[in-house]
């Protein structure tokens, strides 16, 4: 419930404050009485009134300076003159000075009743707009969203603090600036339509996607809806809510560069697979063409294939680790060492490229636990993009740098080019899979996301910054881990049993025949399957002392094939070595190291297939 309104009499007149007090008292009002105008401030600045019926000749001030003081202590008073030296001068100065109204006495009552009531309805209208006001900017001010006002023209005429944080600009910046300039060209184009879909009838999504120019360059995504703002029947202007959802873009390339890192995951380990095999014969074929050989160039002949071959597998390796498919090895590594060895390995390159290098290398920096193939590979895909970078125009500068942290924990290396840089719109996206600014067939997008992929199976992170015309700085920080403890030497190969009898499972003829050929070579006698329903066919009529078999067949796998022998004849399953091709998947990889059987990895050593072997049958 409101309490009454209360008004202040100020009139030196005794009588006239009594009975103007009693006549307000009785109809409800609160009022109180000031027989001057220093006595009236010293009321007002106590308490706030409602009201003041004021009498324009004082003894100490006259009416209007009281007015003004008034005013400036108690704004919100309204005040009702009233005197008995009426003039226009007068009249014309009090409402001027903010008077409400101007009465002459004698007066009625009611009629005096009646205009402070107009007042006091003024004031209450006053206040509750004001309030209203103050809502609507406290939401305005303090919701998460951009608010834009703009005229028909498109034209802003203002923009809330969101907005001021959201563009760079200030509210006052906004005035008379076209809201299509706050987007990028696609995205006023885009605006544009919009809006002519909707003067042309059509319908049109309230929300849209677009891209704003902040005002120092920057780019941020909104979220925006725009309605039309009506009065009296008649559009006046568009009304624009913006949320910034430059996260959440963020978040959906991290998942669209996920899909895709999950189909080329699936792409490399059907590339792999297909590619594992004819390497393992031709690693397979080039070792026992090598082995007894008296001629030294067919030896060094084959010696150049098998590390062609093995330099073939890496690189599978390699593309599995930016598909996240194959797990680094773990040995002891130098940084500076790789680095030293991958610009020996491209001096010639730099050289042709008139490339100056400058190399800073840390001396002090520990050994890590890494794999030192896969690292070699970073720093050579690093080199390579800043000599592809440097290389139009005729010349350059490389400096690569490594530093030690101050708590020693991490290692940096630093690639830096001077070349043109890197636009700050591609900047994000450098690191994607399949993202080049090469021109057709010459750059698949994929060398540095492969980087990326071995630096963050390291536990490590890439990093580029660049500003255009002034190159660019590939930084790549590893932590300091412990290089793994030296395996103990390995105990004495197992001696290879005489007329073993070993069955030979692999859907590849090639590779199924080479094994038979070398395990016969060590006096195996060997049976052959091209699958699981002939592999079961061969073991129901002959007795088998080791199984080879497959990961990786159709119909039936190698590791579905152990499972159903293994409930036939568990003592055989035990003697089973498997052939992987580093494309298993973690089920199957703990399936294996569930059986305890010996496995090799395609390509394999003779000598270490020989010793898998020689472990299977001793089970």
């Amino acid at each position: 419930m409101s309490l009454p309104a209360s008004i202040l009499i100020i009139d030196d007149d005794r009588g006239m404050c009594e009975t103007l007090g009693d006549v307000l008292r009785l109809k409800g009002y609160i009022a109180e009485a000031a027989g001057g105008g220093r006595e009236a401030l010293e009321k007002l600045r106590a308490r706030p009134f409602d009201g003041a019926v004021v009498d324009i000749k004082l003894p100490d001030i006259s009416g209007l300076d009281l007015l003004k003081e008034l005013k400036a202590t108690s704004p919100d008073t309204e005040v009702v003159f009233i005197t008995g030296y009426a003039s226009l001068t007068t009249a014309i100065e009090a409402i001027n000075g903010a008077a409400f109204a101007y009465l002459v006495k004698p007066f009625e009552m009611e009629h005096l009743l009646a205009t402070l009531e107009k007042a006091l309805e003024k004031q209450r209208l006053a206040r509750a707009l004001r309030e209203s006001e103050g809502r609507y900017r406290l939401i305005t001010e303090n919701i998460n969203d951009a608010i834009f006002l703009a005229d028909l023209e498109g034209r802003l005429v203002f923009g809330n603090r969101r907005g001021e944080e959201i563009t760079g600009y200030l509210e006052k910046e906004f005035a008379g600036r076209p809201l299509f300039s706050l987007l990028t060209p696609e995205g006023a184009q885009q605006a544009s339509a919009r809006l002519e879909a909707v003067r042309a009838g059509d319908k049109v999504s309230p929300i849209f996607e677009a891209q704003i120019i902040r005002k120092d360059g920057s780019r941020v995504w909104v979220e925006a809806a725009v309605t039309n703002v009506v009065k009296d029947g008649a559009v006046v202007g568009r009304l624009g809510v913006a949320r910034d959802i430059t996260e959440r873009k963020r978040l959906q390339e991290q998942v669209i560069q996920a899909e895709k890192l999950a189909t080329l995951g699936q792409l490399i380990a059907g590339i792999a697979h297909e590619l594992n095999n004819p390497l393992a014969a031709m690693v397979g074929h080039a070792q026992m063409l090598r082995l007894g050989q008296q001629d030294p160039k067919v030896a060094a002949r084959a010696d150049r294939i098998v590390d062609a071959a093995q330099r073939a597998t890496r690189i599978v390796r390699n593309f599995l680790t930016a598909a996240r498919r194959h797990h680094p090895e773990r040995t002891a590594v130098s940084i500076n060492d790789i680095v030293t060895k991958t610009l020996e390995l491209l001096a010639y390159q730099l050289r042709v490229n008139n490339i100056e290098v400058e190399s800073a290398l840390a001396p002090d920096l520990p050994q890590i636990g890494g794999d030192p193939h896969q690292l070699q590979q970073v720093v050579l895909n690093l080199v390579n993009n800043a000599i592809q970078a440097m290389a139009p125009s005729g010349q350059g500068r490389l400096r690569i740098a490594s530093s030690l942290s101050p708590d020693r924990s991490m290692i940096r290396l630093a690639v830096t080019d001077n070349g043109p840089g890197i636009p700050p719109e591609h900047l994000p996206r450098v690191l994607e899979p399949f993202f080049t600014t090469k021109p057709q067939g010459e750059g698949t997008g994929l060398g540095l996301a492969i980087a990326q992929g071995i630096v963050t199976d390291h536990g490590g992170i890439i990093a580029v910054e660049s500003t255009p015309a002034q190159g660019a700085t590939f930084s790549v920080t590893l932590p300091v881990t412990a290089p793994p403890v030296a395996k103990p030497a390995a105990p004495p190969a197992k001696t290879f049993p005489k007329d073993l009898r070993v069955l030979v499972v692999d859907d590849e003829a090639g590779l199924r025949e080479m094994m038979a050929e070398a395990l016969a070579g060590q006096g195996a006698r060997v049976e052959t399957a091209p699958g699981g329903r002939q592999a079961l066919e061969i073991l129901a009529r002959v007795p088998v002392d080791v199984l080879v078999l497959d990961v990786r067949m159709p119909e039936v796998s190698g590791t579905d094939l152990w499972t159903r022998i293994s409930r036939a004849n568990p003592a055989l399953a035990r003697r089973t070595v498997f052939c992987t091709g580093d494309v298993i998947g973690p089920e199957t990889h703990d399936l294996i190291a569930g059986t305890g059987c010996p496995s090799v990895s395609k390509p394999f050593e003779w000598t270490r297939f020989f010793d898998a072997v020689a472990e299977a049958a001793s089970r």
